[in-house]
């Protein structure tokens, strides 16, 4: 989140202007290539040299955590080097055959498509690494008759004996994360999401829905509910043609909202079956079989019926970057106690909340009747220049990825921390007070230090007061959040996942 200097409003009409007045000035410009401009230009860019520095010291901690050149995994690191190459090798191909025009260059950020994949199978899911690897080669423009082909074969040829290497399940992953990426493309118009994040999301979805195994509930829960809303939101695509020739908009609107709220728990109370009961049978057993559980969701209850409509209410008296802010921090207090208390049922409802998010902004991105056009107003209230470049509003789908995904993958709080403390400070107080600008960017010095400081000394207080961190000297946590500030500082790759994502890497890599 860019960190420009940002007013207060009196009315809600002056907030909703100089919210925009806000926008326009934190949205990065593009600029005119220079007639001088070479390839380099843009590798010696400031903050890029500032990212390849952080990249390149987190892969060397993980080559040296895993035995380097003998190491078990360094067929990896081999297949790493190879996808890298043959990025480079298409984004030059295509800068020779233009002529040398570096409008064609792919930004710096096409490498976080692979970096992020790589990074997380490898540390958490070291199975699935080479098959993750191989699906990043969607965003090298390579015809896809040659492309799909190549794929495969990298799986085929190098993947290890426990891998996912059987041809028809390889064949089918690739084939999975080829549609998911092309639909994601489709819907966002590459405009709300760009190559990048269809390709990061794609491979996300192909490893929740078809490729990762297991047992537990709350990944059951995740998998399932996913899986029912993608097949609803099918339906209702095919539906709304078939509707289109003999009805009015509006009454088309509301069968297929009728569609989406009869079909999803159908089909969910079809897929989710948990220890042989029906699923919402099973939630309510579950609940209140615990007065803990009881507890947590009271609160969670009692707090969302209180904050949200202050918040709403009161949402025009501050700017909109702090607007925005205040739900990073509501869901660090909302998550962190309740998550010590019983992780398992805070897991299941984060799981649950995903797809929720995912039904709002269904719901929102058609205008369904009766309430896609209220949600459409409400949420457009704290919308910022990344959600008004496309027809999705992304800002909290990934807010609320970003969270769950740590506590999920490694029971971390980083994700809370980062966005709900270090991202949240970091944008108010550099757009408050902040002078110093990273070269080539719109962040400054001053936000940067204040990510740094206000993640450190939260991580030493969930260290010695909650129990986080176990595994993790208070040094090591130092060297996280530096990274970490300084890769929000100089990157441009939406915060709300880089940033979760980078500290918890670096986090896996640090421990003792």
């Amino acid at each position: 989140m860019s960190r420009r200097r940002g007013g207060y409003s009196g009315t809600a009409g002056a907030a909703r202007t100089a919210a925009k007045e806000e926008q326009s000035k934190s949205e990065p410009q593009e600029t005119q290539p220079k007639d001088n401009y070479s390839a380099l230009d843009e590798l010696l860019a400031p903050d890029v040299i500032v990212q390849l520095f952080i990249l390149c010291i987190s892969i060397h901690f993980a080559f040296a955590k895993y035995g380097g050149f003998q190491g078990p995994f360094f067929l990896h690191f081999q297949n790493c080097a190879i996808i890298v190459i043959a990025i480079l090798v298409s984004a030059y191909s295509k800068y020779k055959s233009s002529g040398y025009n570096p409008g064609t260059l792919p930004k710096f950020q096409v490498f976080y498509s692979f970096y992020l994949p790589f990074m997380l199978s490898l540390l958490f899911n070291e199975r699935l690494t080479l098959v993750n690897s191989a699906l990043v080669l969607n965003i090298v423009e390579i015809p896809l008759p040659f492309r799909i082909p190549m794929q495969w074969m990298l799986i085929q040829l190098q993947a290890p004996e426990d891998s996912p290497k059987a041809p028809i399940q390889s064949f089918l992953a690739i084939i999975i994360n080829y549609v998911f990426s092309i639909v994601l493309a489709k819907i966002s118009h590459l405009k709300s999401l760009d190559n990048v994040d269809c390709s990061l999301f794609s491979i996300l979805l192909t490893d929740v829905l078809f490729l990762i195994q297991s047992d537990s509930i709350y990944f059951q829960v995740l998998k399932n509910t996913l899986l029912a809303f993608l097949i609803v939101v099918s339906f209702n695509y095919v539906m709304s043609f078939l509707l289109s020739s003999f009805s009015d908009g509006y009454m088309r609107s509301i069968m297929l909202f009728t569609s989406f709220v009869a079909g999803t728990p159908f089909i969910i109370k079809k897929l989710l079956i948990i220890d042989e009961k029906d699923p919402l049978d099973w939630l309510l057993d579950y609940i209140s079989g615990s007065k803990t559980r009881i507890t947590i969701l009271s609160t969670w209850l009692i707090s969302l019926f209180v904050l949200v409509p202050n918040i709403l209410i009161f949402k025009s008296n501050f700017s909109l970057n702090t607007s925005r802010k205040v739900w990073h921090f509501l869901i660090l207090l909302l998550i962190s106690k309740p998550f010590l208390m019983d992780p398992e049922f805070v897991k299941i409802s984060l799981a649950g909340t995903i797809v929720l998010f995912l039904t709002v902004e269904y719901l929102r991105y058609l205008k369904l009747q009766p309430f896609g056009e209220y949600l459409d107003a409400r949420l457009r209230l704290f919308s910022d220049f990344r959600d008004d470049k496309g027809p999705i509003i992304i800002s909290y789908i990934y807010l609320i990825i970003g969270v769950t995904a740590p506590l999920l993958i490694a029971n971390s709080p980083v994700g809370l921390i980062s966005l709900g403390v270090g991202d949240s400070l970091a944008s108010i107080i550099g757009g408050k007070w902040g002078k110093r600008y990273w070269p080539g960017t719109t962040k400054t010095v001053e936000g940067t230090l204040a990510f740094v400081v206000s993640t450190s000394a939260t991580m030493y207080f969930f260290k010695e007061n909650l129990g986080y961190f176990n595994g993790i000297s208070h040094t090591n946590l130092c060297i996280v959040c530096l990274l970490s500030g300084l890769l929000e500082g100089n990157s441009t790759l939406n915060d709300n996942i880089l940033i979760p994502a980078f500290m918890l890497i670096i986090e896996r890599l640090l421990c003792e």
